[in-house]
């Protein structure tokens, strides 16, 4: 994509020219997939740190023992897309996840996920504090989440929950230096978050949700490729039990997570309620504060306006009739979504 492609919604004349302008991205070239904000390709401007940190995760998912086999194939399909955070400056990551969720709404892309790479710290953090960073930055999100329906997501505590952002629906993996023994959990001398939308896991010719046998293979490979058995917290969507946030973070020692997840669902429309009946000079922002463990200040994200990034102004916005037709498939059968596992 050359000169790569800078959003805006002068770029937008009708939903066909949206879908088009994706066209750029080139399965060959990775640096072509590249968001930053609203930016793609090389528009991104991506950082010099970032290729060694692609290289690695590169060595890693390429390796034919490589456990998670669905990232072998994206990987060779070019069906990823990338980005980046220099430093813990996570500014711009709204605008990044916005502009993804908009792309896999979109077919040709339905299948696709998203690395963030983050900038290697001189001394690598402890396990705790990147345990700590991750969920600050799932927090984050979620407080800045465009999408009105955010509050009436479930809890973490319940088995239908899911990181969602925009109206996506993701499984979140976090890579981090800090993994001694669970080597499928570290890719690179930096923190990588991978998120993986629901319909990655769901067949693109029968709209079946890829079954159970599948993700056991995965696991089968994972005691080969770590120095340690599977994660007790590990299992499928839909099961009885099953909590998807305690799969996202894994110990290093099999102990299982907390019963209490550290995400804190949001209540925007509450606090709203709330806020009005306070006098304005007793009002303070609720997110204006600095993270003693990541470093960075919740209240930054004040400067991205998720009403002017609104689906409408955007170049991948899709036709509303064509989301729906593409992710009804979500919405099948308890008996197939309890088929559904993540890795």
């Amino acid at each position: 994509m050359e000169g790569g492609v800078q959003l805006a919604a002068s770029h937008v004349s009708n939903p066909h020219e949206a879908a088009s302008l994706g066209d750029g991205f080139d399965p060959g070239d990775w640096k072509s997939r590249i968001i930053a904000g609203r930016a793609t390709g090389a528009a991104a401007n991506p950082p010099a740190w970032l290729d060694a940190s692609y290289e690695t995760l590169c060595t890693h998912v390429m390796d034919p023992a490589y456990p998670c086999f669905f990232g072998t194939i994206a990987e060779k399909r070019g069906e990823m897309f990338y980005s980046y955070v220099n430093g813990k400056d996570i500014r711009d990551l709204p605008a990044t996840m916005q502009t993804f969720a908009e792309l896999v709404t979109l077919p040709q892309y339905r299948k696709n996920n998203i690395a963030i790479f983050f900038e290697p710290d001189a001394q690598p953090l402890t396990h705790e504090a990147y345990h700590a960073w991750f969920w600050s930055i799932l927090q984050h999100l979620h407080d800045v989440d465009p999408d009105p329906k955010a509050d009436a997501q479930p809890e973490p505590s319940h088995e239908d929950w899911e990181f969602s952002f925009a109206g996506v629906e993701t499984f979140v993996v976090c890579a981090c230096p800090s993994f001694r023994l669970r080597h499928s959990r570290n890719l690179g001398p930096g923190m990588v978050l991978l998120f993986q939308p629901r319909s990655v896991f769901v067949d693109t010719i029968t709209n079946k949700v890829i079954g159970r046998e599948a993700r056991n293979q995965v696991r089968k490979r994972l005691e080969t490729w770590d120095e340690i058995s599977a994660h007790p917290d590990l299992g499928f969507y839909g099961d009885p039990g099953n909590l998807e946030w305690k799969q996202y973070f894994l110990d290093d020692a099999n102990l299982p997570a907390d019963d209490r997840c550290p995400f804190l669902k949001r209540q925007r429309e509450k606090a709203a309620q709330v806020a009005a009946a306070v006098p304005a000079h007793t009002s303070t922002h609720p997110d204006a504060s600095i993270d003693k463990v990541s470093g960075f200040a919740h209240g930054s994200y004040t400067h991205w306006h998720p009403r002017a990034a609104a689906a409408a102004e955007s170049p991948f916005a899709p036709h509303a009739a064509r989301h729906g037709a593409e992710h009804r498939h979500l919405a099948d059968s308890e008996h197939e979504r309890r088929e559904h596992g993540e890795e």
